[in-house]
């Protein structure tokens, strides 16, 4: 196959090359077979012009691999994966594809897949877990067939969107996904503790596909480190902590998969375990383990209107500033989880709550309770947040008992179980266990279990009723003792009407966690209520409560290293704290702030922009900061220096900055890191002409000695396309080009980089800022 050939037309075209291939796996022991439309959406055919052909490939594809079956003639029975990928653009809030656009993508390609009889899916190789989620649904939407998701690793063990291995898994296998795992990425060494860690919270099968270790030259041709014997000895410890479903990826030959069937037959399996859920929820990026016995969990309350004269005003002119920083005051204060409530007059709460659970997963790293009276807001809200989210709340109510369960189990969503029904409050403790029952067997009738489920205690007011206390703490005991389910509670409703409330609340939260209230709707900002609930946990026991009360009760404080001319982040400048939150909204306001003060344009660069975009990137360093926010931040900087260029090349004059061409090399339509390593490099005053992707290596010479580039950037995100990169270099010197060549990708080496004579290397845009600024002595 010639470099930039379209794999799906290729194959297409040479069938018998194909199924040969296939009737060699399968002769090795391969139970299952992909079919070769990895990349068959109409995206990614798109590119080659091929959109249209999209279900005539499709149906000669599939028809390849039940060829290959077929001529086997074996006896045993061989599965058909339709096979699944990314499209390689971007969605919201980061790019520009909505969720709702992807998934009618995937579910064009789940249909045609169908169609043509694959007995199950296979989506692979996936970098985000969105992306996984769009996938995901598009199969449950369309048909019955079952789905398996595997994702792709990075060496510090997440994806390039920063997501761990369990939380992937605890996301995916709450929407019903039946198997997930991990392919491509490492070899199989490098996966084992990914592995251990996904089988503690697997309820399915985990399933592992790694490469045959490391790429590398050999003659011009990329091979792989790890024979077949010592790949397959190198599995065992996979099946050891948990895996079930094997097999292999890049570099992995027939061969390989002989010598892993043969040793398998002296293994004993891992039994799935029989629990059905996991208590937890999850941001895109972490996981929130949510326990019966361990530390006891505030959920921020702030972020909700009523009775907030001055949020409402922000809503109701579109501003979504004050919720964001209701959101990081509310992390900073030790809040686990973030209720999230935009009901209000004057607003379209819908279109509020989409923008808010958008902007929140890009601000902190807390799981959301999607809060709402409305249930399409609460479906609309959990279909594009990237993780396991809370629902607040289902009762009785027949609005929410029929329609939000369903919708909870659709998305693999937790919810809090409001002991309410149509006819009001419960009248005695009696019915309102009654109502838990009722409401508790509904969500397993519909496949949920005891762990999606968290109860609330209902608090009436003491004012009121002299035994309400009693009964909510008798409600935490039966549910936590007798049903094993989660608790919660508002603790404001207790106290109303008494003088002094928070002594009254912090006494009720105290009795409460230690009948085993597990969490509590509370204002993190009241520091006797959370210090109490911190030694609260201290004095049962608890596991790291010594530390969680030391570092809560004390605020440990936490340093970082600052280069020149930065200052702290929370003594930060606004327009420092910008860039560095990425807060591209009234960024522009900030510099025009600075300008009036007289500040000159290049101050307003190196010390605030320069100074928050190299904090940014020791966070990504770090693995503090991942993907979504170092594009958040590096477009804040960006809009900035689109003000301030102007007037910096007027005072410069005739002097130039060095011009750096970029480009993803001929063949390969992977874009996200070559995109962002162009944007780091124009924040940083370079000249960078992007030329896309799938370019043609005398496109970019020709570019470089035209604008007389003093760097070249290569991209490569495929081992077929790797070898493109060696053209570049070898043709830049026989044609003379005086432009250093610097390259970079996911399956890009920094031996790699020597074998093939380039100038640097670098692991990512951060990284790729400081070899140029090294290669140009800046």
């Amino acid at each position: 196959m010639e470099s930039g050939d379209c794999p799906e037309q290729w194959i297409a075209k040479h069938p018998e090359v194909f199924i040969d291939l296939q009737c060699r796996y399968i002769e090795a022991g391969s139970d299952v077979l992909y079919t070769p439309t990895f990349t068959c959406n109409r995206i990614k055919l798109d590119e080659y012009g091929l959109a249209s052909k999209q279900e005539e490939l499709t149906k000669t594809l599939v028809g390849l691999t039940k060829e290959a079956i077929r001529r086997s003639k074996t006896d045993r029975k061989i599965y058909v994966a339709g096979d699944i990928s990314m499209t390689g653009q971007q969605l919201e809030p980061i790019g520009s594809m909505p969720f709702e656009e992807l998934v009618d993508v995937y579910k064009q390609q789940v249909r045609l897949l169908a169609k043509e009889g694959v007995d199950l899916f296979a989506i692979e190789t996936m970098m985000s877990l969105q992306e996984c989620r769009a996938a995901l649904l598009a199969v449950k939407e369309t048909c019955d067939i079952p789905a398996l998701v595997t994702l792709t690793y990075q060496e510090d063990g997440r994806t390039l969107y920063g997501t761990s291995p369990e939380t992937a898994l605890v996301v995916l296998q709450s929407m019903g996904a039946d198997a997930i795992g991990i392919n491509c990425s490492t070899g199989p060494d490098k996966m084992v503790d990914a592995v251990k860690v996904m089988a503690e919270y697997a309820c399915v099968p985990l399933v592992v596909k790694p490469n045959a270790g490391l790429p590398f030259l050999q003659d011009g041709v990329t091979c792989y480190d790890m024979d077949a014997e010592s790949f397959s000895e190198a599995m065992m410890p996979l099946v050891d902590v948990g895996a079930t479903v094997l097999g292999g990826c890049c570099g992995t030959t027939p061969q390989h998969i002989q010598k892993l069937v043969s040793r398998l037959k002296e293994k004993k399996a891992r039994e799935i375990p029989e629990k059905k859920s996991i208590r937890a929820l999850t941001t895109e990026r972490n996981i929130t383990p949510i326990s019966l016995d361990g530390r006891f969990r505030i959920v921020g309350e702030r972020i909700n209107p009523t009775g907030k004269k001055e949020l409402q005003e922000k809503l109701r002119a579109g501003d979504l500033s004050l919720v964001m920083d209701m959101a990081e005051e509310q992390e900073k204060l030790g809040a686990s989880i973030l209720d999230v409530n935009m009901g209000m007059n004057g607003i379209d709460e819908k279109e509020m709550m989409l923008r808010a659970v958008n902007e929140l997963t890009m601000t902190v790293d807390l799981p959301l309770s999607i809060d709402s009276s409305y249930v399409d807001v609460v479906e609309s809200a959990l279909r594009i947040y990237p993780g396991r989210a809370l629902i607040n709340s289902i009762s009785l109510e027949p609005e929410k008992f029929e329609k939000l369960i369903p919708i909870a189990k659709k998305y693999g969503a937790m919810f809090i179980l409001l002991p309410l029904s149509d006819a009001g409050l419960p009248k005695d403790l009696d019915e309102k266990k009654t109502i838990i029952h009722t409401i508790l067997d509904e969500a397993k009738r519909h496949g949920m279990a005891e762990e999606d489920i968290v109860v609330d205690g209902l608090v009436a007011t003491i004012g009121a009723n002299k035994n309400a206390a009693l009964e909510v703490l008798e409600t935490i005991r039966y549910c936590k003792n007798e049903l094993g389910v989660a608790t919660i509670c508002g603790l404001s409703n207790i106290s109303f009407g008494l003088p002094e409330r928070v002594f009254v609340n912090t006494a009720f939260l105290t009795l409460a966690i230690g009948q085993g209230l597990t969490m509590a709707i509370a204002n993190p900002s009241q520091t006797l209520l959370v210090n109490a609930a911190l030694a609260s946990d201290l004095l049962l026991n608890k596991e790291e409560a010594d530390l969680h009360y030391i570092n809560g009760v004390a605020g440990a404080v936490i340093t970082q290293s600052q280069p020149k001319n930065e200052v702290a982040e929370e003594d930060g400048h606004p327009l420092y704290l910008a860039v560095v939150k990425g807060k591209s909204g009234h960024v522009l306001e900030l510099v025009e702030e600075e300008l009036k003060k007289g500040t000159e344009p290049s101050e307003i660069i190196d010390k605030y922009l320069i100074a928050a975009i190299n904090y940014v990137g020791e966070l990504f360093e770090q693995k503090k900061y991942f993907l979504p926010q170092l594009i958040a931040s590096a477009e804040t900087m960006e809009k900035a220096i689109n003000r301030l260029e102007p007037l910096l090349e007027a005072a410069r004059g005739n002097e130039k900055l060095a011009t750096i061409v970029v480009a993803t090399v001929k063949g390969d339509i992977h874009d996200i890191g070559k995109n962002l390593v162009a944007l780091m490099l124009k924040n940083y005053g370079y000249h960078v002409i992007d030329l896309g992707k799938d370019v043609e290596t005398q496109t970019i010479l020709d570019t470089a000695k035209a604008e007389n580039a003093s760097i070249i950037g290569l991209s490569a995100l495929m081992t077929t396309t790797m070898m493109e990169m060696k053209e570049v270099v070898d043709e830049a010197k026989k044609q003379g080009v005086k432009a250093k060549i610097i390259i970079g990708g996911a399956v890009v080496t920094e031996s790699f980089a020597e074998e093939i004579g380039a100038d640097g290397y670098s692991a990512d845009a951060r990284e790729a800022v400081k070899v140029v600024n090294r290669l140009l002595e800046k």
